[in-house]
């Protein structure tokens, strides 16, 4: 797609995101209390779901890039947290509603998901995106 423009933007982590992953799990300690099963069997079970949150929330706390950049010839430039530069290329893209989901696979092999809502990522950039992402597949 040659008369495509470069896609740029500042990457940070989705705050309704990590909202979504705390009430999910809280109903399901909600649930799981509400339950008939035994003391110990709650107990156990809302245990294992706050440590799912800890587990799944975790990574949101520090994203794996501070910057990305879709390049006119396809291919892609991102930034990590250290302030390194790579080479990535898209693997897929997902556009479902007001959000998208990359998947990328840096050049030292490292893969990487990011995820693009509308509190992390203005409507213009994801609207471009969505653009982009959607006469790939046509190409492809």
């Amino acid at each position: 797609m040659k008369s495509a423009t470069a896609i740029a933007f500042d990457y940070r982590i989705s705050r309704w995101l990590t909202l979504a992953i705390a009430v999910v799990s809280l109903l399901a300690i909600v649930s799981i209390f509400s339950s008939g099963a035994p003391v110990w069997a709650k107990t156990g079970l809302s245990l294992a779901a706050a440590g799912w949150t800890g587990w799944a929330i975790g990574p949101l706390r520090r994203p794996p890039i501070m910057r990305a950049a879709w390049l006119p010839g396809g291919h892609w430039r991102v930034v990590d947290a250290d302030g390194r530069e790579f080479a990535a290329e898209l693997v897929a893209g997902v556009a479902r509603g007001a959000w998208i989901v990359l998947s990328l696979r840096r050049s030292d092999g490292r893969k990487l998901a990011l995820t693009l809502g509308p509190d992390n990522v203005d409507a213009d950039v994801r609207r471009r995106l969505r653009v982009r992402l959607a006469s790939n597949e046509s190409q492809a």
